[in-house]
């Protein structure tokens, strides 16, 4: 499929939601540009880092297959911006913790090409009873 309108490039960055909440990166290949580039608070990144990225992720946190919540999502032009939530557990503690982020993707033909994102761990209620704020 390629993506001409809004709605169509606001759907390629869900279905990349989606197949993230999967760990699926063999599915995620064919919505990424080969010339990808991600811009992270960790520094930039093609293909193969965002891909190595997932799995490390989903080794920390276990990602139900609705873990994505998408907030707002807004097109204009190639671009798409998603402010989304991620609700996840922590393999090694069962903890449930939440996080909010916002993206920014550049997407033409079907593709993200380029994007931009930031996330931030919002404390669970267990982690703020433990410093006596809850």
């Amino acid at each position: 499929m390629v993506a001409e309108t809004a709605e169509d490039k606001k759907a390629v960055f869900r279905r990349l939601i989606d197949c993230y909440a999967r760990a699926d990166v063999d599915a995620m290949e064919s919505l990424i540009a080969p010339s990808y580039l991600g811009h992270t608070s960790a520094g930039d990144r093609d293909w193969a880092g965002f891909r190595q990225s997932i799995l490390n992720f989903h080794a920390i946190f276990d990602y139900a297959p609705d873990a994505f919540v998408i907030e707002d999502q807004f097109a204009d032009g190639d671009k798409v911006a998603t402010r989304m939530t991620a609700r996840v557990r922590s393999r090694e503690s069962g903890e449930a913790m939440t996080m909010i982020g916002i993206n920014l993707a550049v997407i033409r033909r079907g593709q993200v090409f380029e994007e931009w994102n930031t996330w931030e761990m919002v404390q669970s209620a267990e982690s703020l009873s433990m410093q006596g704020a809850a």
